[in-house]
């Protein structure tokens, strides 16, 4: 009972906490936040907005709305309402002789067509599942993705992406002056915690940051700076990457590796037939490349691994674990285990944090390098 209390009452100094990124990673983040963070602490999802594949592609073209498959999942994630309800807003209908769309993309539609505006919508949406915390998408703007190629082409639209058969050496928004939607840039100004990853790093994670004026706000916000690295290579994204790859393209987006607190790596083992079955096809689990040192960021190392045949997040190791890294004490006060001096520095990484010494939250003062 009384290690419940003092975990309270260090929690409560965390008032306000962004998330960006789409796809299935960011559901598992706000899904993990929600369960561990106290309930006043409020969540701003920062959601991509240039999908333009399947349903919320078709539902896009059709009726102009934005793209709504990641945010509905985001709702999914933050809902406060009986588990029938979201099971039903993942259920797919046929429209005439159309494809299959998820009740939830048509509901988003729906209320997008409506609304006072975009975010309106989404709010109400909110208001229906009993949400408290915020969604936001990346832009109001209908934007779609422009990725240069090594091999010189340029590829267009998000979905097309994964299937250019090059690395991507860049990637951009059309129309290239959208701007944030409101409400993003002061959700970062004011954070305590800002949260990037996982998700597919180009199409999710980068497809939101690079939105003009995001990337930097990321960089000069006071808030801890936390990038979660996937667990394995995307096929057609993020092929031999490691993770010095995507801090590198962190940098190259406007993102340098410097301003985070913490990149965190997942060190539970992936079985060995789920691993082939992966290989099969195209993937592999980010390699630890990046260069252990003593200064930003630190490298953070625990099995957020869940269990199955999927190589996914856990939702609540993964929410714990957030938790216990933003906390002013520290995740070794949260069950974690904390370095050994002499840990520190190593070229590899053991199952500890490399390096757990991190500045005290302030709502006055930046974290100190």
């Amino acid at each position: 009972m009384t290690n419940d209390i003092v975990n309270v009452t260090r929690m409560s100094q965390l008032r306000r906490v962004v998330a960006l990124g789409g796809g299935t990673g960011l559901p598992a983040v706000l899904s993990g936040l929600r369960r561990h963070l106290p309930a006043e602490c409020r969540i701003t999802a920062v959601v991509t907005a240039a999908d333009d594949g399947g349903s919320s592609g078709i539902l896009r073209a059709q009726y102009g709305v934005l793209p709504p498959g990641d945010i509905r999942n985001c709702l999914i994630a933050l809902a406060r309402v009986a588990p029938e309800v979201t099971a039903a807003l993942l259920c797919r209908l046929s429209v005439s002789s159309g494809p299959d769309h998820a009740v939830g993309n048509l509901l988003l539609t729906a209320l997008d067509m409506v609304a006072a505006d975009e975010i309106a919508a989404i709010r109400l949406a909110a208001s229906l599942l009993g949400i408290e915390d915020v969604i936001l998408p990346s832009t109001t703007t209908r934007v779609n993705l422009v990725a240069d190629l090594a091999d010189g082409r340029r590829v267009c639209g998000e979905s097309a992406i994964p299937h250019c058969g090059a690395r991507v050496l860049r990637l951009a928004i059309e129309p290239s002056d959208a701007s944030p939607a409101a409400g993003v840039l002061e959700a970062l100004d004011a954070a305590d915690v800002v949260i990037l990853g996982p998700g597919s790093f180009y199409t999710s994670v980068l497809a939101t940051l690079i939105v003009p004026g995001i990337a930097e706000a990321v960089v000069t916000t006071r808030a801890l700076k936390i990038f979660i690295c996937n667990l394995m290579t995307e096929p057609g994204e993020t092929d031999g990457f490691g993770v010095a790859a995507h801090l590198e393209a962190l940098r190259a987006h406007g993102l340098p590796p410097e301003a985070l607190d913490y990149v965190v790596i997942n060190d539970g083992p992936i079985p060995a037939k789920t691993r082939a079955r992966y290989a099969a096809e195209g993937a592999e689990p980010v390699s630890v490349d990046f260069e252990v040192s003593a200064v930003r960021p630190l490298v953070v190392t625990t099995d957020l691994l869940a269990r199955g045949p999927v190589v996914r997040h856990d939702h609540d190791k993964i929410g714990r674990f957030l938790c216990a890294l933003a906390s002013p004490d520290g995740p070794e006060q949260d069950g974690f285990p904390s370095p050994a001096a002499e840990s520190r520095g190593r070229p590899t990484l053991d199952h500890v944090a490399v390096d757990l010494a991190r500045p005290k939250l302030s709502s006055n003062a930046p974290p100190t390098p």
